[in-house]
């Protein structure tokens, strides 16, 4: 697991967010396609003496084509988008279990503070400290001690 990966924790996390509210829109506007109705209307003019028509008409029909268009193409999108969502839960899962696999506490409390729980350095060293009382945790031992785990993972690949 290199740091990217882990960097790309909190932006999956956010990109299954914005898909999940998408995907929300897009079952909104098409139950309000089907529950409204889909119509177009249009204004025609009906004879005209001189330049000045007799009349005017509403015509108001359902465009089939259209909406059949319109409504694939809204099927389409929601599949991309379910199978984007599907793929990142994968990658954020895959994330969580090396994070809880890691034999070392300290180094799974430091990781999961800092990317699965989206804390600064200073929130971290903060939170270690209130969870262990006999050593005393900065955000620079905190960040070394990160950055000593990955290190070594990178020499051990």
């Amino acid at each position: 697991m290199t740091k990217q990966v882990l960097e790309q924790y909190s932006d999956a996390l956010a990109r299954v967010e914005i898909l999940r509210k998408s995907i929300e829109r897009m079952e909104e506007k098409k139950e309000q396609m089907n529950r409204e109705g889909y119509y177009v209307a249009d204004v025609v003019t009906s004879g005209k003496k001189g330049k000045k028509p007799i009349s005017t008409v509403v015509v108001k029909g359902f465009p089939h084509n259209e909406y059949r268009k319109l409504s694939a193409a809204l099927e389409k999108r929601y599949e991309r988008m379910r199978k984007e969502e599907t793929a990142l839960i994968e990658l954020v899962s895959e994330i969580e279990e090396y994070i809880e696999g890691l034999e070392d506490i300290e180094i799974r409390n430091i990781l999961h503070l800092y990317y699965v729980e989206n804390l600064t350095w200073v929130q971290v060293a903060h939170r270690m400290n209130a969870e262990y009382k006999k050593k005393k945790y900065t955000s620079d031992s905190c960040r070394h001690k990160h950055d000593r785990f990955l290190e070594k993972k990178i020499k051990e690949i």
